[in-house]
């Protein structure tokens, strides 16, 4: 049976809406020849009106931001998948529709074109009807994609009929279509919404946001589908599990400062088997395991036996070595194997036994920088550079020149000066000289852009810059974008592509992408691509901070008035980037002078389009533990209660939890390369003091944790698992302290204004089905009593008329009934929220309320 889908979409709406507009409907339908569109609005057969269809297929790739012109198609849309095609049908001054559409050629939008055969549209009262024609759509599409696979860096990877985007045309989630009354808005355009009951019209710029489909009715086999809206599936909200094998399973708990593996013990691929996958799956609610520092790393252990011998300790950053400095981008770590011969096998089996266990795999991929010692039978980089040119798109190397800065060749280290020893690990090991013999004539750009002879302590001086064809001293690109597209693809795009499609035939699901915003826009469009035509859901997470100087900009017209290299990263394809600033601003309600009110404008100034699409943390191996001394205020595990959850239900982005977390790693102490700074090392043989409490002898049980500790992983299992739902997977985020400043009753705690400890903010689905209210109360010792929580009119729209009832499925706070009069005047009533908590209230109709007998 064959089943077709509409799909429209639902724009994000977090913090002001614009004035109410007239209802409009979409009606879809097979016909003899293709699809039948129809778009009623008020006044939608007026001139200035337009509906617009996005095409998408993962085979070609595209543009995620379309064009926008004023009195053409508008205000920018930003949308949730690649597209290469946008037609339009508008109302012109005589009333008749004209049909038009643009093309994504590989790097940047075509002008406008001329629409042949494949859509016919006409105009009734109020209504537009677009008619596809699928099979002249196929043709024109096979005909485009033949040409694209003719691009630099592109192949036909497979050969396909004319019929191969019927399933495309049919079937895909990627089939957008919106609509724009461009009389509005001085021709920039005002988007009509669709016929839900959380839709409203927008101004500006649009994010689309969620994608509902509704079955089609009709055609010629009258399936009688029944009418019902799909769903994404909550899996496709990613809850993200971190942990360093090398840290996560050791039980060796001798923990000396800078010791060896063979004093202090190294987690092994074995030992995250079943049940500790199964642990980290069913009671945490995680979907994926990021497996941290996986690939063959510079390290002060020697593996001879296997060919693989210790690095030049000059080298080093703790004797395991930093996970971030790769000595082979095609091989893992032997310190996790328990036959480092068999090491390859030893990761593929904990690959199969975590799918196994219903979870996804993400590893590291660091493209921006390798360690100086790199050699690999998968890749090789350098062989064929010149060293006597700063930068060529033809190498992989920035090399230094003699009148480069710090006084020409040799490369000194910062590992030694005036003939002190000042690594701790050369210290240690009793050897270093300053110096790496590769390098003694020439040298190699730092892996943080520092091009000198004498790199600092403070710089990434293990690594070695990687060249992409973007020349970061001058902005000079010679690859292709979009003012020369045919340009030749660099040497280092095509070897990290490898890469990429080693690890993707090993197992591995998704990368976490490291400093990925040093790197190209364009390279991520071209590779992510080229990952998805090997594994359409390959998941890709951009490492990126948009006020680091470092960042590398694309050349997209769209996107050069907003200098957000987030939209960048987001438009070459990542399915979410970093959300720093969030995670910095609850830090300074404790660290600084901030405001839970604070987030509000931090979140905002994300715009509609990164912030649905942000991966949120409250730890992650960069930052302090929670629970470490002199962070955030001292208050140790507990205050990752508000901090988590809040952060991990304003969006429908991924989350993630670090291990440790949840049973409040306190990270004290130095290890060894790692002094005390409140994280966990990553550059030493360790293990971590609480996490091997549940680990307890790789029983995987928690049998040595304290009653405190089980609550609290039991909070996060309940906390990943509620972030599943619907509400959160593909919800409307609406805040509400905004709506509270001025209410006396929302938390205050003598202050003049509310919002300084409690956070609040309903989230929603289309369906009205799944509704939230989210309440955190930041403050370290106060319980808020008697709050009031009221609603703004948008959120009040969300969760309908009363009565209703609360029931907390994460923090615990008893049932509370909601009255009708509670929901339009004097607010929700909770009577008390304790302090450091987070509840998330499921919205439920009174009438389900079971009575128990007396």
């Amino acid at each position: 049976m064959i089943r077709l889908f509409a799909i429209f979409l639902l724009t994000l709406r977090t913090f002001a809406a614009p004035p109410p507009m007239n209802d409009a409907t979409l009606i879809a339908q097979k016909t003899k020849d293709g699809i039948s569109f129809e778009f009623s609005s008020e006044g939608m057969d007026r001139p200035g009106h337009a509906l617009y269809f996005a095409g998408w297929t993962s085979r070609l790739g595209g543009c995620a931001v379309v064009p926008f012109q004023q009195g053409a198609e508008g205000s920018t849309v930003f949308l949730p998948y690649r597209v290469h095609r946008i037609y339009a049908v508008r109302i012109g001054e005589d009333g008749q529709p004209v049909l038009w559409r643009r093309q994504w050629d590989g790097s940047q939008w075509s002008g406008i074109l001329p629409v042949k055969g494949e859509f016919t549209a006409h105009v009734e009262p109020g209504k537009i009807r677009l008619e596809v024609r699928t099979r002249e759509l196929n043709e024109a599409l096979l005909k485009e994609e033949g040409t694209l696979h003719q691009m630099p860096g592109l192949r036909r990877v497979e050969e396909r009929s004319a019929d191969v985007f019927q399933d495309w045309w049919l079937h895909a989630p990627g089939r957008l279509v919106w609509a724009k009354d461009l009389n509005q808005n001085h021709g920039w355009g005002v988007t009509i919404p669709f016929d839900s009951p959380l839709a409203l019209p927008e101004y500006g710029d649009v994010a689309v946001s969620t994608l509902i489909g509704k079955p089609l009715r009709g055609g010629d086999d009258g399936d009688g589908i029944p009418e019902r809206m799909r769903r994404a599936p909550r899996h496709l909200r990613p809850r993200i599990y971190q942990l360093l094998p090398r840290l996560f399973t050791n039980t060796n708990e001798t923990r000396k400062p800078n010791g060896t593996l063979a004093e202090n013990g190294v987690g092994k691929f074995a030992d995250l088997d079943a049940k500790a996958l199964a642990a980290i799956h069913d009671e945490l609610g995680a979907t994926h395991v990021w497996l941290t520092g996986v690939l063959a790393q510079a390290t002060g252990t020697d593996y001879s036996a296997i060919g693989k011998p210790a690095d030049d300790p000059d080298l080093l950053k703790g004797l395991a070595g930093s996970p971030y400095a790769i000595k082979d981008y095609g091989d893992v770590c032997p310190d996790y194997a328990v036959d480092p011969k068999r090491r390859m096998e030893e990761f593929k089996a904990l690959v199969e036994r975590a799918h196994a266990a219903g979870l996804r795999v993400m590893i590291d991929f660091v493209p921006n920088h390798v360690a100086r010692s790199h050699e690999s039978r998968l890749i090789s980089f350098g062989h064929t550079d010149d060293p006597k040119i700063f930068f060529s798109p033809k190498n992989n190397f920035f090399w230094l020149q003699p009148d480069s800065p710090g006084g020409g060749a040799p490369l000194r280290l910062p590992t030694v000066r005036d003939g002190q020893i000042l690594s701790p690990t050369c210290r240690v090991l009793g050897q270093g000289d300053g110096l790496f013999g590769p390098e003694t004539k020439t040298g190699r750009v730092t892996g943080n852009n520092a091009s000198t002879w004498s790199p600092s302590q403070n710089d990434w001086y293990e690594t070695v810059k990687l060249n992409y064809g973007y020349d970061f001293t001058t902005g000079k690109r010679e690859y292709p974008h979009a003012g020369a597209p045919k340009l030749q693809v660099p040497d280092t795009w095509t070897k990290m592509d490898a890469v990429l499609a080693h690890w993707q035939s090993l197992g591995v699901d998704g990368f976490r992408c490291d400093m990925s915003h040093m790197v190209p826009p364009e390279f991520w469009a071209w590779a992510i691509n080229r990952a998805r035509l090997r594994s359409p859901a390959v998941y890709f997470i951009g490492e990126a901070y948009n006020n680091d100087p470092m960042k590398v900009e694309g050349g997209y017209e769209l996107l050069a008035h907003h200098h957000n290299v987030m939209m960048e990263l987001l438009n070459a394809g990542f399915d979410a980037v970093y959300d720093d600033p969030a995670y910095k601003t609850l830090k300074a309600i404790y660290d600084g002078p901030a405001w839970a009110n604070d987030l509000d404008k931090t979140l905002a100034a994300q715009g509609p389009y990164v912030f649905p699409r942000s991966l949120r943390y409250a730890e992650n191996h960069d930052e302090v533990r929670l629970a470490s001394k002199g962070n955030w205020g001292g208050l140790g595990m507990e205050v990752g209660r508000p901090v988590s959850g809040v952060l991990f239900g304003i969006s429908s982005g991924p989350v993630l939890l670090y291990s440790g977390q949840e049973v409040g790693e306190p990270a004290s102490g130095s290890e060894g390369f790692s002094d005390d700074n409140g994280r966990t090392t990553i550059f030493d043989y360790w293990s971590m003091p609480e996490v091997a409490k549940w680990v307890n002898g790789h029983r995987f049980d928690g049998g040595r944790l304290s009653p405190r500790q089980k609550e609290l992983r039991a909070f996060y299992g309940r906390l990943l698992k509620t972030c599943g739902e619907p509400a959160f997977a593909d919800g409307i985020f609406y805040s509400l302290n905004g709506a509270n400043k001025d209410n006396a009753a929302y938390g205050r705690l003598g202050e003049h204004a509310s919002g300084h400890w409690l956070y609040a903010y309903v989230r929603a689905d289309a369906m009205g089905q799944s509704r939230y209210l989210v309440v955190a109360n930041f403050h370290r010792s106060e319980t808020l009593r008697d709050v009031r929580v009221q609603l703004s009119a948008e959120a009040r729209a969300a969760l309908g008329s009363g009565p209703l009832r609360l029931v907390d499925k994460v923090g615990g706070l008893p049932d509370a009934p909601v009255s009708a009069g509670d929901l339009e005047g004097a607010g929700i009533l909770i009577p008390a929220i304790p302090p450091l908590s987070a509840s998330y209230f499921e919205i439920q109709a009174a009438a389900t309320i079971q009575l128990k007998p007396l």
